[in-house]
């Protein structure tokens, strides 16, 4: 049973933005648009595991944790945590193409392309000692007494992996559901329900890095400006009467603007005034974007022209 589903980190969210607005001549772009395909692939790679689990039966009922954070002594982000009957299993998934070497002294992971670029990466077997490390202080502090298991998994059979020496478990996706199996076949019986209850009332959120631009150093008057057509991928939607039209498609969209103030947020800044607003969406009444933002409920802060919406409850609308 899925407790807490897949979610798009913020930064890929963010990334997806800013690549989509960000000019393809900015001397930033091609490194932002690595770093996003690198982002979407790890997301991907979480996303497809998660769901395979979901489909597994004898995980029905245990509980499932995607990109779990707790209050512990060291940094933790798991990227997926089962709560079972015979304990607690911590896998790091790692979505890397091509040609993988596990050094073990110093330990590294060496990632070499099809095309020959060689890449050198945190060995993942570090962060997720130190995730099991952290859950055992979490479980101490909490009285709970359960098995702890942690895998590193590469959900696809796109990567040829070679390891010197032993360690923690390396699975590929296939073969995760007999590794779950027999660790399973160990029943031990432990009230699941409390635990996750636990772990429900201490979760923190992930932090986000926005705005964006201040974070990459990026001019935000570089950044298309216009609402994004959800339908032809073009910037540049019409505000009519009663909603957003799109002169290249024909599609019409309602709250096409709502996408536009999300980008904003993400890469601008968390408050926008009216002024800011017109600019970003190339709407030229201020009437109507006043209308726009008070219809989405946005607290407000100042008077007049001075008066300021907080966007960052928008992450919680459609």
């Amino acid at each position: 049973m899925i407790v807490k589903p897949f979610m798009p980190s913020p930064r890929t969210l963010g990334l997806h933005a800013l690549v989509a607005r960000l000019p393809s001549t900015h001397p930033q772009y091609q490194k932002l648009q690595k770093e996003l395909k690198n982002k979407e692939a790890g997301d991907f790679g979480e996303q497809y595991i998660t769901n395979e689990l979901q489909k597994l039966q004898p995980l029905s009922d245990c509980h499932i944790f995607h990109n779990v954070i707790l209050p512990t002594i060291l940094p933790m982000q798991i990227d997926i945590l089962i709560i079972t009957p015979s304990g607690i299993i911590i896998l790091e998934i790692k979505n890397i193409r091509g040609t993988v070497h596990f050094k073990s002294d110093p330990r590294q992971l060496i990632r070499t392309t099809e095309t020959g670029e060689v890449r050198t990466f945190t060995h993942p077997e570090i962060q997720l000692e130190q995730y099991i490390q952290a859950m055992q202080h979490f479980l101490d502090a909490h009285r709970i007494t359960m098995p702890l298991y942690g895998a590193i998994v590469f959900p696809f059979n796109n990567v040829d992996v070679h390891r010197e020496g032993s360690g923690l478990p390396i699975v590929m996706g296939k073969e995760l559901p007999i590794y779950i199996h027999k660790l399973l076949a160990r029943k031990l019986d432990f009230a699941i329900n409390d635990v996750s209850h636990i772990i429900l009332s201490q979760l923190q959120q992930q932090k986000n890095p926005f705005p964006l631009c201040r974070y990459y150093h990026i001019e935000p008057s570089v950044l298309q400006r216009g609402v994004y057509c959800e339908s032809c991928g073009q910037f540049g939607m019409l505000k009519l009467k009663a909603t957003w039209f799109c002169q290249k498609c024909e599609h019409r969209c309602k709250e096409a603007h709502v996408s536009a103030l999300k980008d904003f947020y993400m890469l601008v800044g968390d408050t926008m005034t009216n002024r800011e607003c017109r600019d970003f969406l190339n709407v030229g009444s201020p009437h109507v974007t006043k209308r726009l933002l008070q219809r989405l409920f946005l607290t407000r802060s100042g008077t007049g022209k001075n008066t300021k919406y907080n966007l960052s409850l928008l992450n919680g609308k459609s």
